[in-house]
């Protein structure tokens, strides 16, 4: 998986999440129709995380580092435990993971800016 596609999905990743803070602070200023917005926006927020889970398992196995993997792994284990806060309306836990998963993700989209192309694999010649 080339790292452009990587650093474009983190990027993209960070824009919704941040867009998710966004209807949720709307949301707890008693503006009801974002609610709605909000629950839709989870969703794409957590498909975008195991998506980046995916994209750097690719990166991981052609060389790159592990974390790849993993740290967007833990952020789809905290987004989904986000995601069941909300839906049982437990606010405070719900608020407290989500400021902890914008910064997991504001962490995962500057750090994928700053890896370096992996060199490209060579083949055996074939005989």
């Amino acid at each position: 998986m080339p790292l452009k596609q990587l650093r474009i999905l983190s990027t993209v990743l960070l824009g919704f999440a941040i867009g998710q803070a966004g209807l949720g602070s709307g949301y707890l200023d008693d503006i009801k129709p974002l609610l709605i917005a909000h629950a839709t926006n989870a969703f794409a927020v957590l498909v975008l995380t195991v998506l980046a889970a995916i994209f750097g398992f690719s990166y991981r196995r052609g060389g790159g580092p592990n974390w790849m993997f993993y740290f967007p792994l833990a952020l789809v284990l905290v987004a989904a435990a986000q995601m069941t806060l909300g839906f049982t309306e437990v606010r405070g836990g719900h608020v407290f993971l989500g400021v902890l998963y914008l910064c997991g993700v504001t962490t995962f989209c500057s750090y994928t800016w700053r890896l370096a192309e992996l060199p490209a694999r060579t083949r055996p010649a074939a005989q």
